[in-house]
C-alpha cells in the first residue's frame, strides 16, 4: 500500500534540497516538480495559492498527481509550499499520510522573498511570521509529523537523514552526501547540502533589518517557539552588507566583460569561417 509524504516548508526555505535528499531513496516517487506547477493544475492551484478560503478541487488534484507518481513505490512525495495552509484538506483526501515540517531563519527567509519577489521588508516579514505561525500549528496538531529546522539540516545532513529514516522506516537509505541541482542565491547550481544563511542575511541592509524587526518583535513568541533570535543591525553587519554588495557588483561586471569577450570571439570566428 502506498503512503503519502508531504513536505511542509515555506518558499525559499530549503524545501528543494530536502525534497531531493528524500528522493535519493529508491522507495520514493516524487513528482517532476512542485505539484502546483504541473501543467494540468497550474491554472487552478496558482490563482490564489496563499488564500486559505479558496476551495481547491482536491479529487482532481489527487488524480493528476497519481498519474505522475510511480505507484510501484511505497512512498509518494509532494512539496508545494502552499500545502502548509491546507493540511486539513490533505488529511481528508490522502491516507495514510505523513508530514515533514521544516522552517528557516526568518531573516534568511525574508531575504529570499525580497530578492525573488521584490516585496518590501515589512511585507516579507509579515509573510514569514505567517509561515512560522502556521508551521507551529502544524507541528502541534498533525499526528504523523517530523519537525526540524533548515539550520539543523545543513549543520548535520546525516543526522537529519537518520531522523527521516526513523520516521519513515520503509524509506531505506538516503544519500545525504550527494550533490543536488537547485536554484539558490547563486542561481541554478549543483552542490551538496550547505548553509547559505549567512550569505543571505549579509544581503540585507541595516535599514531592511530594522524594518523586518518591527514585525518580528511584535511576534516574539513564534520566533521563540522555533528557537530563533533577533538580529540587530550592528556596524559589523553593515560592513559585511556593503562588502557583499561590492563583491556582487564586481562579479557582475566581470561576468559582463566575459560575455562580451565571448561574443566578440564568436563573431570574429564567424567572419573567418
Amino acid at each position: 500500500m502506498n503512503a503519502y509524504v508531504f513536505i511542509l516548508c515555506p518558499p525559499f526555505s530549503g524545501s528543494t534540497v530536502l525534497w531531493k535528499l528524500i528522493s535519493t531513496s529508491s522507495a520514493v516517487s516524487a513528482l517532476p516538480s512542485e505539484g502546483q506547477f504541473l501543467p494540468e493544475l497550474k491554472e487552478v492551484m496558482r490563482q490564489a495559492p496563499w488564500d486559505a478560503d479558496v476551495v481547491l478541487p482536491w479529487a482532481r488534484i489527487k488524480q493528476v498527481w497519481t498519474d505522475y507518481w510511480d505507484q510501484q513505490k511505497p512512498l509518494l512525495i509532494e512539496k508545494s509550499p502552499p500545502n502548509i495552509i491546507r493540511t486539513k484538506e490533505i488529511l481528508q483526501h490522502f491516507n495514510p499520510v505523513h508530514f515533514i515540517i521544516m522552517v528557516r531563519n526568518p531573516y534568511a527567509h525574508c531575504e529570499g522573498i525580497i530578492r525573488r519577489n521584490g516585496f518590501s521588508p515589512q511585507i516579507a516579514a509579515e509573510f514569514t511570521v505567517r509561515c512560522l505561525q502556521q508551521q507551529m500549528e502544524n507541528a502541534e496538531k498533525l499526528s504523523s509529523a517530523l519537525c526540524f529546522t533548515y539550520e539543523e539540516m545543513v549543520k548535520n545532513p546525516e543526522a537529519i537523514a537518520k531522523r527521516i529514516q526513523s520516521f519513515l522506516p520503509q524509506i531505506g537509505e538516503l544519500k545525504h552526501a550527494q550533490s543536488f541541482k537547485v536554484h539558490s542565491i547563486d542561481g541554478l547550481v549543483e552542490r551538496g547540502v550547505v548553509d547559505l544563511n549567512e550569505r543571505k542575511i549579509n544581503n540585507l541592509s541595516p535599514n531592511e533589518i530594522r524594518q523586518i524587526n518591527t514585525v518580528l518583535k511584535a511576534n516574539a513568541a513564534v520566533l521563540d517557539y522555533w528557537g530563533y533570535k533577533f538580529l540587530e543591525p550592528s556596524a559589523h553587519h553593515a560592513f559585511k552588507f556593503y562588502r557583499a554588495r561590492v563583491i556582487a557588483q564586481l562579479t557582475a561586471t566581470a561576468s559582463k566583460f566575459r560575455r562580451a569577450a565571448f561574443d566578440a570571439i564568436k563573431k570574429l570566428a564567424g567572419r573567418l569561417a
